[in-house]
């Protein structure tokens, strides 16, 4: 039993500390790529609890081999906007000024009582209170309603990088888009974040040094 637990302890420890590695979001807010790394991550911690003959680098080692990858993951993401998009996808316009985007929701296979649920739980009742709904790279729905205040803005510029298409199905003309950026107080790649909202007004937030 003394041995149990000591393994026990041990493997709780180590996956606390692998979690606190990937980063504090809740379950909902996992993208694909963590949300396979937790579940692995669980499946292996519990293999050396089930039998004391298995030793505990069975488990240990492979999961310090999940956290890798994904640290690996998440820096290549921060280099790369083409590897961050294949891993996490693009969020999608479903709603947008006030009309339903049912292609989107044809190919998302996600169902009018799916929106009409996540929207309940964003206290809309009615979806014609909804003036654009973004479905998000985790899956979950943001809403922006009719008189809310702030226009609705669109990254054009991410980590220094033009973004012509940052929502999947939502896109700027790349000549239009390369004059507004040109336009620009800074060089594209001094650029942490710039946006155009629906009114056509910029804002642009610098790269700290």
């Amino acid at each position: 039993m003394t041995i149990v637990i000591i393994r026990a302890v041990i493997i709780y420890f180590f996956v606390v500390l692998a979690v606190r590695v990937m980063g504090r979001r809740q379950i909902g807010e996992l993208s694909t790529h963590e949300f396979v790394i937790t579940i692995l991550i669980s499946a292996v911690a519990t293999v050396p609890l089930e039998d004391n003959a298995i030793p505990l680098t069975n488990s240990l080692l492979p999961i310090l081999i999940l956290i890798s990858l994904e640290v690996i993951q998440s820096a290549l993401s921060m280099k790369s906007k083409g590897f961050r998009k294949l891993f996490e996808g693009n969020p999608i316009l479903i709603i947008e000024d006030g009309k339903l985007n049912q292609n989107e929701m044809k190919r998302l296979r996600i169902t009018v009582d799916d929106l009409l649920d996540s929207l309940r739980q964003k206290n809309v009742f009615d979806i014609a209170e909804v003036k654009n709904a973004v479905v998000e790279a985790n899956g979950k729905l943001s809403v922006q309603k009719h008189g809310e205040n702030g226009a609705f803005a669109v990254p054009i510029v991410c980590d220094g990088q033009a973004e012509n298409k940052y929502f999947g199905n939502k896109s700027f003309d790349k000549k239009e888009l390369k004059d507004r950026i040109e336009k620009a107080p800074f060089k594209t790649d001094a650029i942490m974040l710039m946006t155009i909202d629906e009114n056509g007004n910029d804002k642009i937030i610098k790269k700290e040094k």
